[in-house]
């Protein structure tokens, strides 16, 4: 992948995104309970509001 990088730690997107899907599926490292989830997705609800305001403002460009 010399050569191909988007930076110096991540080569283009359709790279990684081919190597997801032709590797073999795994179980997941991290696994968080119910209270963890909730918890989780408190902390980043204001966030979300406010990219969500953002992208219905001024659309989403990839």
């Amino acid at each position: 992948m010399r050569g191909r990088s988007v930076d110096s730690t991540h080569p283009p997107t359709h790279l990684r995104r081919e190597r997801l899907l032709t590797g073999a599926p795994v179980p997941a490292a991290v696994v968080a309970d119910e209270d963890r989830e909730r918890r989780i997705a408190a902390e980043l609800a204001d966030a979300r509001s406010t990219v969500a305001r953002a992208i219905i403002r001024d659309g989403f460009d990839d």
